[in-house]
């Protein structure tokens, strides 16, 4: 089991920065050609994804995407040629506006299938994988909306220091707005659907990782989505300071 994550979870991401080396190389050898650009990234990404999950690899497909992305931004984007960036951001803006807008209705369905099949059966759902246990979801899903703020917050707090001394540096009212303003989303409801999927996982504990991820974000979407530019103000963090005002 420790093999099995340490390989979907290092390896995942290995595989996604080789696609993005491969992905930049092929780009550096095109030259103003916005269809051929585009395509070399589609197939790319879904190259990556098709080999990480269906295949003898069998990776994390997620980690690999998000590493071949994080690479692309930093590294592969000089590949892009100035002519064919436009295009190329249209086309990704708008394949990352449906893929996010399917897994969120994906995952909206299918808790809520889930939701209205307990009421009819009158199971319940709690952490201790035991039926008809009496404890309050809802509770315990706030309290985990509340410890990952603590989580969150303590490794930004841990990394503090070699953040202040990266870019630009940070202040500690940014560590605090960075810490509330993270949200849950598209990438932890497609590893929840991807293990509603799977065959292998009990269908108890699939229950409580899509009820548990799919809360959470929305809890995320509902609170702080909502209250991030009020924290901004609270926090003074567009005043000018004198060098800038008078700077603009």
């Amino acid at each position: 089991m420790i093999g099995k994550f340490f390989r979907l979870s290092f390896i995942g991401p290995i595989l996604g920065l080789a696609f993005g080396m491969l992905i930049e190389a092929f780009l550096h050898r095109i030259h103003n050609n916005y269809v051929l650009e585009v395509n070399v990234t589609i197939v790319g990404t879904y190259l990556c994804w098709y080999i990480a999950e269906n295949t003898a690899v069998h990776v994390s497909g997620i980690l690999a995407i998000v590493a071949l992305g994080v690479y692309m931004s930093h590294y592969g984007k000089t590949g892009i040629s100035a002519e064919s960036e436009h295009a190329l951001h249209h086309v990704w803006g708008y394949v990352g506006f449906v893929a996010e807008t399917l897994i969120f209705i994906l995952a909206g369905l299918i808790l809520g299938i889930k939701i209205h099949s307990m009421e009819d059966t009158s199971k319940t759902i709690c952490l201790d994988f035991s039926e008809g246990c009496d404890k309050n979801d809802a509770l315990i899903v706030f309290l985990n909306y509340l410890i990952l703020h603590v989580i969150r917050f303590g490794l930004i707090f841990m990394f503090w220091p070699i953040l202040n001394r990266l870019g630009y540096g940070m202040s500690f009212k940014q560590v605090l707005l960075s810490s509330y303003a993270g949200l849950r989303g598209a990438v932890g409801l497609a590893l929840a659907l991807i293990v509603q999927a799977s065959p292998k996982v009990n269908p108890y504990v699939k229950d409580v990782i899509l009820l548990h991820v799919g809360s959470i974000a929305m809890w995320t979407l509902l609170i702080n989505a909502t209250t991030t530019g009020k924290l901004v103000k609270f926090l003074k963090l567009t005043e000018k300071t004198e060098v800038q005002k008078q700077m603009l």
